[in-house]
């Protein structure tokens, strides 16, 4: 008897190949992972998903309903359509997550997007230990994961329930509101499902709700500002939310370098429906020095090129520290939003050091819009 051929489906994130296979069979189809961690497999990336090639047509089409907001984001661009702008909302069900929520529903129905809320519950790792070929497994550990689950759920209805009554209230009712739950560590998990959703912006308080002020550099918000695709809006806890309305001043700071073309197409396109005002802002130790005059004579003939209908200032800030700069100018202009490029570093360079994103995000109460430089 000919033996029967085994094939890989696809390769996922070890979150998402545990719900394709839980998915494959219970419609009878027996699936197989592997490249899994055996110790960690919770953390595991890379997973492949492994079916009997009888089954692969049937399989195919569970892998389309599972991933169909993909395949409709393709139909859009193969049909020339116009993207719908979408915002991810992650959320803790903190304070900030409130607040930060309040500005994403007002942002969205100036944007006319769709707003996704995204809660992402911790999931225990399961911890093995190999014995006599075998593996001791805690059974408690299925308990605590339906008991958070469960949790999970009931928060999430009383979220989005306050979301709802504060969009009737504000007479939002053509804003289309979505959520998502989602089972482990949240920064990777708001990452990966960034990387499927494309949101056109991420908007994010700064802090969680079990947050120590210790403990702020390894915040979840920074994390995914360092790691998403698409720009990540902060809102410090201590930010006073007044309505976007009263958002009136949004501050670039530039360092002159090709990112910085891409981010301002992208900031336009997303401050642009909130009326306000834009300025790019070089910080240097001599402002008069010749490049610097050069550079920015260049950068405002772009932009007058590029964006004739747009009003955008230029300013050159002298002082030596970086960040003392933009937090003095912030204060002296009355800026809203700080908007900047980041970059992603080497695995030894953020062992030693704090990317800009982070540092700003830290030591200000003004929001933080990051763009993420692609290399």
């Amino acid at each position: 008897m000919k033996e029967e051929k085994i094939i890989t489906l696809a390769t996922r994130t070890y979150e998402h190949a545990e719900i394709i296979r839980s998915l494959l069979e219970s419609e009878g189809i027996e699936c197989f992972l592997e490249n899994l961690n055996q110790i960690q497999a919770v953390i595991s990336d890379g997973v492949k998903i492994r079916i009997r090639e009888r089954d692969l047509e049937k399989a195919v089409q569970i892998m389309e309903e599972v991933e169909k907001p993909e395949l409709l984001k393709a139909e859009e661009k193969k049909r020339g359509r116009p993207p719908k702008a979408r915002i991810l909302l992650p959320v803790d069900y903190s304070d900030y997550s409130s607040k930060a929520a309040e500005m994403a529903l007002d942002w969205a129905a100036q944007l006319d997007a769709e707003l996704m809320v995204l809660h992402v519950f911790y999931n225990p790792v399961i911890n093995t230990l190999p014995f006599a070929d075998a593996y001791v497994y805690d059974t408690s550990v299925d308990e605590m994961m339906v008991d958070l689950e469960a949790k999970a759920k009931e928060d999430m209805k009383e979220f989005l329930a306050r979301m709802k009554a504060q969009k009737i209230k504000k007479r939002l009712e053509r804003v289309s509101i979505r959520s998502k739950l989602l089972r482990g560590v949240a920064e990777d998990e708001i990452i990966r499902f960034s990387d499927e959703y494309e949101p056109t912006v991420i908007v994010m308080g700064t802090r969680g709700k079990d947050r120590k002020a210790s403990d702020l550099i390894g915040s979840v918000t920074a994390e995914v500002m360092e790691g998403a695709r698409v720009p990540v809006f902060a809102v410090p806890e201590d930010f006073k939310y007044d309505g976007i309305s009263n958002l009136k001043k949004v501050l670039y700071a530039t360092n002159f370098e090709e990112s910085d073309f891409v981010a301002l197409d992208k900031l336009e396109k997303l401050v642009k429906p909130l009326a306000v005002s834009i300025t790019f802002a070089h910080v240097c130790e001599k402002p008069s020095g010749k490049w610097n005059q050069l550079k920015m004579e260049g950068l405002k003939k772009y932009v007058a090129e590029k964006f004739p209908n747009t009003h955008i200032d230029f300013d050159i800030i002298q002082h030596e520290d970086f960040e003392v700069g933009i937090e003095n100018y912030v204060r002296s202009k009355h800026i809203d939003v700080i908007s900047l490029t980041t970059r992603r570093r080497n695995i030894f360079f953020r062992m030693f050091n704090m990317g800009l994103g982070k540092k700003m995000l830290f030591h200000s109460t003004t929001p933080l819009l990051v763009f993420h430089a692609r290399r």
